[in-house]
């Protein structure tokens, strides 16, 4: 076991855990679009192009929390006579407590994405994990456009009309 945390540490930094994060961003944003063109919703639409630009700024966050211990590890000892005793680990563990949070939610979002995408969960306790996210973006599908192809099909309808139940073109 010591051997795993001693290989933790040495790999998991802030760039390994942005990486990481990274991959998992771009899984759910395949998942995500693979389902809203399914249905006919807009990709560029909020839900679409505006979850991107949440997530990076969620992805680069190990990374930026990890910056801070760089200059601080190459601060010398004492400043004015002082001796200063600071550990700069403390950022790789608020960094690795960020990245597991992070991961948590996108795991989740991951799951539920492609549950909306067509794809069954392999295990049936992770349909209670994604219950409450699955239903959530679900649930934002009505407010958000539909695509240019879907609403081509409206506006071919309205054009041309459209024959009632008699035979008569409306």
């Amino acid at each position: 076991m010591e051997q795993f945390f001693k290989f933790m540490y040495m790999n998991l930094n802030g760039p390994t855990e942005t990486s990481v994060l990274f991959l998992f961003m771009i899984i759910d944003t395949v998942f995500a679009n693979s389902w809203r063109k399914k249905r006919g919703v807009a990709i560029t639409s909020g839900g679409g192009l505006g979850g991107l630009m949440k997530s990076i700024p969620l992805a680069l966050m190990p990374v930026i929390i990890w910056s801070f211990e760089i200059p601080l590890s190459l601060a010398p000892d004492h400043i004015a006579g002082l001796q200063i005793n600071f550990n700069p680990v403390v950022f790789d563990v608020i960094a690795f407590s960020i990245f597991l949070l992070i991961g948590w939610y996108w795991v989740k979002s991951i799951f539920a994405n492609a549950k909306l995408a067509g794809y069954e969960p392999p295990f049936n306790w992770i349909d209670k994990y994604i219950e409450d996210e699955y239903h959530v973006k679900l649930g934002k599908m009505d407010t958000e456009p539909n695509s240019a192809k879907k609403d081509r099909k409206i506006n071919a309808s309205q054009t041309y009309g459209s024959r009632n139940d008699d035979g008569q073109l409306n």
